[in-house]
């Protein structure tokens, strides 16, 4: 695996658990939210804050997305 392909994968797992992430707290999937690493943020809040702080980590992982991607777009270039 070269160093630009690994930087794609990166924007791609990033990607993905982004939306992810989103989608769980706007659609308020029930799969999500009864995983065990989201019964850490469940068990201690309620869901609808729990909701809340997967959709603001979301948006912050597609924000740290965008700027790998701008990175691999201008910077490979030289």
């Amino acid at each position: 695996m070269t160093y630009a392909w690994a930087e794609i994968f990166i924007a791609t797992v990033f990607f993905v658990a982004g939306v992810i992430s989103v989608c769980a707290s706007v659609f308020n999937w029930h799969w999500f939210f009864n995983s065990s690493n989201a019964r850490l943020l469940t068990g201690r809040y309620s869901r609808r804050t729990a909701r809340v702080i997967y959709g603001i980590v979301g948006c912050l992982i597609l924000a740290m997305d965008y700027v790998i991607v701008c990175e691999l777009l201008s910077g490979h270039s030289n």
